[in-house]
């Protein structure tokens, strides 16, 4: 029955390990979004409170990895206004915490369990994955291509002897057969008339 009960002892032993950085990061995502405004900001009545200053009660920084900030908020609204000012936050960040390079946001909805530890690793990993596998199959397809063109051009060049052009190369060019018997028959009335 009181097994979510915990003492105060360890609550503050929780509370303590959040390290510094998380607690900065947490202070400057907070200020920098709070300065968000936007033209309609000046319009609206006195008693309502800015979008940056909303945005900023609405969503909380979870992790970061790699320079990217992962955030989570309450709605999926609050992602889209997000991403509408994700180039003023990361200026705004990196301007107040130069040294953590954050180069773009990631956003989840409160509740959901998307995190950076492992399905961001396994996700990356399949992706590059994906793409050398679809290299490797433009590759073997380019060599393809460029062999079969080798082998068309040494069908279809003109012998030195006769003039005339190899049988192979005839054949391949999908050419319908009424027709290649007439060029033949023109090419020997070229031939004989020399």
């Amino acid at each position: 029955m009181y097994n979510n009960i915990i003492n105060m002892a360890d609550m503050m032993n929780v509370v303590s390990q959040f390290s510094s950085d998380k607690k900065q990061i947490y202070n400057v995502w907070k200020t920098v979004v709070s300065k968000i405004r936007t033209s309609r900001d000046d319009e609206d009545c006195e008693t309502r409170i800015p979008i940056g200053e909303r945005l900023a009660g609405n969503t909380r920084v979870v992790d970061l990895k790699k320079g990217v900030l992962l955030v989570e908020t309450d709605h999926s609204g609050w992602i889209q206004y997000l991403r509408m000012y994700e180039k003023f936050i990361i200026k705004g960040l990196n301007m107040s915490l130069p040294d953590l390079k954050i180069h773009s946001l990631a956003f989840r909805l409160k509740g959901s369990d998307f995190g950076f530890s492992e399905n961001y690793e396994k996700r990356l990993s399949d992706e590059k994955q994906k793409f050398n596998q679809k290299l490797e199959e433009q590759d073997s397809a380019l060599d393809n291509y460029n062999k079969n063109k080798e082998k068309t051009s040494e069908n279809s060049k003109i012998s030195a002897g006769d003039k005339s052009i190899n049988k192979t190369s005839n054949e391949s060019s999908g050419l319908p057969q009424e027709l290649l018997d007439k060029f033949d028959s023109i090419r020997k009335s070229i031939a004989e008339s020399k």
